[in-house]
C-alpha cells in the first residue's frame, strides 16, 4: 500500500515537473536552440568521419600496418 502510494506521489511529482519544464519553454521557444545546433553538427561531422573511414578502412589499415613495420615495432 505504502509503496503505491508513493509511486502515485512519484509520478504526479514528475508529470508537474514536465508540465512546468514544458511551460517555460513555450514562453522562450528558443531555449536551448544553441546547444541542439551544436549536438546536430558533431553528429554530421561523426557520421561523415565514419562513413569516409568506412571507405577508406582498408586503405587506412594498410597504412597503420605500414607504420608500425617501418618504426621497427
Amino acid at each position: 500500500m505504502l509503496t503505491e502510494l508513493s509511486a502515485r506521489i512519484a509520478a504526479r511529482l514528475a508529470a508537474s515537473g514536465v508540465a512546468e519544464r514544458l511551460r517555460r519553454l513555450r514562453r522562450r521557444p528558443d531555449a536551448g536552440m544553441e546547444t541542439a545546433d551544436k549536438i546536430l553538427w558533431a553528429a554530421v561531422i561523426t557520421i561523415t568521419v565514419s562513413l569516409v573511414g568506412a571507405v577508406f578502412r582498408d586503405k587506412l589499415q594498410a597504412f597503420a600496418t605500414s607504420l608500425t613495420i617501418t618504426l621497427g615495432w
